[in-house]
């Protein structure tokens, strides 16, 4: 993916978020910080997302460093509009299945860090957003490195659930899912 895809898909999530209200005001902003002292925790950048990043900070310190080449850690504070793509669809995922479909779902990996994941029978994302992460990945998948990604994230998903098993509940958005209440 290139600057130029970037910048159309951070567009697309622009002015989205879960819930109509500031999720982080319910949770005190639990994904904006780094809250494990015994490790460095942050959200993994898409393939050829640090450059574009790079691009939007060159003239400012928006409170992201980059420990890693796959890795923004949040200081607490940012300007959202340079907010990386994990940041943008948290705490949904765009997880491709073994045939190559696209789905948003819940990430497991955001089960400790937000309540929206824990919390998911009681609180209903707004579809706009759970309808964009989707399109999201399907702009994603079209290109070869962020498809290999994106199955790579999707089989860690597939592995972390068979301990939390949020595979068997019903997704942000569900038009027909078999075997699902």
């Amino acid at each position: 993916m290139n600057n130029q895809e970037y910048a159309k898909i951070y567009a697309l999530l622009e002015n989205l978020t879960p819930l109509e209200l500031d999720c982080g005001s319910l949770c005190g902003g639990r994904c904006c910080q780094n809250t494990l002292e015994e490790s460095v925790c942050g959200m993994r950048l898409f393939p050829g997302e640090m450059e574009f990043q790079k691009q939007l900070l060159l003239e400012q310190d928006d409170g992201f460093s980059f420990p890693s080449g796959h890795l923004v850690v949040c200081r607490g504070y940012c300007h959202r509009w340079n907010r990386p793509l994990s940041c943008r669809i948290f705490p949904l995922f765009p997880y491709m299945d073994i045939s190559g479909r696209i789905q948003a779902i819940y990430d497991p990996r955001a089960w400790r860090v937000c309540p929206l994941v824990r919390y998911h029978q009681r609180v209903r994302l707004q579809p706009p957003f759970v309808r964009r992460v989707r399109q999201v990945g399907r702009i994603l998948a079209a290109d070869t490195t962020c498809r290999e990604f994106l199955w790579e994230q999707s089989r860690e998903i597939d592995e972390m659930n068979r301990f939390l098993r949020l595979e068997t509940v019903r997704p942000p958005i569900c038009r027909r899912c078999p075997g699902i209440r």
